[in-house]
């Protein structure tokens, strides 16, 4: 009985690979679910491999290859660029012909320019609290947040430097430095130009601040109660706004006119030619828009719609049901999309192209998904659809996990799996290939000539593989002997 046992093993683990696989000129097989599924067509090189259920899975087609190592991290090759989803929604990685991006909010943020160029902002790499970069100009910037360090040309500043922030920064612009100690709390702003009037100011935040940077000047006391702001530039472009917040606010500018009372509850928003036009009264109750190739009422939660020229959005007894459609054009082409929204998270949404259907998503959360782009002849459906958003880190490192059918159609390509590929059918062209595990494989290809069944990976195994018939047992065709 010793004896026997190393045999076992050996038969079990060794013997699989080189006899249980079904392989003919097309393609081989391996099929010993849940540890390993192996398949590859031979004429189009698909390729697929599975281990340990949905945890580790990688494929290749063509025009795309990827792995993934569930819930951890996958990866995505393309012809033009690469993607890596790791912890996902928070890391990610993508690198394309231009740049590589590597993030991990919050704590990374590294972007390379591959192609710098003058204009553009040169390389940046964040490990937080560690940041490093480099501007278009070769300048070196860095530190260790919030103990000190220096940016340049980040945010739209020239330079940022902090000491024990927020203890102490200081921010250079073009014209002037402000300095800011305890920040939000006290600011002070000096000219480069000592005898320059139009940049200075000072704030001790929420009591008293007065700041005049060019054409702007900017006002509070005790912060929000009173503010006012007021700019004009030498082109005619105005803005004046006075508020004693929340009771009253008057804005004017070269472009609309808006008044409130009991912010945000009474409004009027109205453009000097009267081209919009926005009353709520009371928010967010009732609003009414108009202007030109606009018009809108909303009698909140019971209904709600907004129409302009090429686009129109309503509610119905909010968040329930929500409709929008918009026509837009690109190139030659023109389009119009629909879409039916229910409680945010299920939708069906149409693209149509030219007037004809292109694109259909149908959401019915968390239940079912379907995506069908008939430009492309690609169709995927999916049950249940638990996660909320689509995120495709998320759906290739979670989405395995969760959905208990799952069914790809691409031109003459179609692969299902039920039960995280307890079952799995596949069929490329008029070749159909049926699995339950390891214990059930069908073959057939009209093309070919195949008609096969066979049981336990080969152990039992019966019909006809490209013309010539076949009978297994023990893992052996017993008509191939000679």
């Amino acid at each position: 009985m010793k004896k026997l046992i190393p045999w076992f093993f050996t038969l079990i683990f060794f013997v699989p690979i080189s006899l249980y696989s079904y392989e003919d000129s097309v393609e081989k097989r391996l099929n010993l679910w849940p540890l390993v599924v192996y398949s590859k067509h031979k004429n189009r090189g698909y390729e697929r491999k599975e281990f340990v259920g949905p945890f580790i899975y990688q494929y290749k087609f063509e025009d795309e290859n990827g792995t993934s190592i569930r819930p951890l991290v996958s990866s995505v090759n393309k012809i033009d660029q690469k993607n890596v989803y790791f912890l996902s929604p928070l890391g990610i990685y993508h690198s394309d012909n231009e740049t590589s991006t590597y993030k991990l909010i919050p704590l990374i943020n590294r972007r390379i320019d591959k192609q710098p160029q003058e204009e553009k902002e040169g390389s940046k790499w964040e490990y937080f609290p560690i940041f490093y970069g480099k501007t278009a100009q070769n300048e070196t910037y860095g530190g260790i947040f919030p103990i000190y360090g220096k940016f340049k040309k980040r945010f739209g500043r020239e330079e940022v430097t902090f000491i024990l922030w927020p203890f102490y920064s200081k921010v250079k612009y073009e014209e002037y430095t402000a300095y800011n100690i305890l920040w939000p709390f006290i600011r002070v702003a000096k000219s480069h130009n000592d005898t320059e009037t139009k940049y200075e100011g000072f704030k001790f935040w929420p009591f008293y601040g007065h700041f005049k940077e060019g054409d702007e000047e900017r006002k509070f006391l005790l912060w929000p109660f009173y503010i006012k702001d007021s700019y004009k530039d030498d082109t005619g472009n105005f803005e004046e706004k006075t508020w004693y917040f929340p009771f009253y606010g008057k804005e004017k500018t070269d472009l609309y006119d808006k008044t409130f009372y009991a912010w945000p509850f009474f409004q009027k928003v109205c453009t000097h030619d009267f081209s919009y036009c926005q009353i709520d009264a009371p928010w967010p109750f009732y609003r009414c828009i108009s202007g030109k190739n606009i018009y809108g009422k909303r009698f909140w939660p019971l209904y709600g719609f907004l129409k302009r020229e090429d686009s129109i959005d309503t509610f119905i007894l909010w968040p329930f049901y929500f409709y929008k459609e918009d026509n837009f054009k690109n190139k030659n082409s023109t389009y119009l999309e629909r879409e039916h929204r229910f409680l945010f998270l299920s939708k069906e949404n149409k693209i149509y192209e030219n007037g004809t259907l292109s694109q259909r998503t149908l959401k019915i959360w968390p239940l079912y998904y379907s995506y069908e782009n008939h430009l492309k002849n690609l169709k995927i459906y999916y049950f249940p659809a638990i996660l909320p958003i689509y995120d495709e880190g998320m759906e290739r490192n979670y989405g395995a996990f969760l959905k208990l059918f799952e069914d790809y159609e691409k031109e003459d390509y179609q692969f299902v799996k039920i039960l995280w590929g307890l079952y799995r059918y596949e069929k490329i062209d008029q070749r159909e290939v049926q699995e339950l595990a390891f214990l059930v494989r069908r073959v057939r290809d009209p093309k070919a000539n195949t008609n096969y069944l066979e049981f336990l990976e080969g152990f039992l195994g019966f019909g006809r593989i490209e013309k010539k018939p076949v009978f297994k047992l023990f893992f052996i065709n017993l008509l191939n002997l000679k």
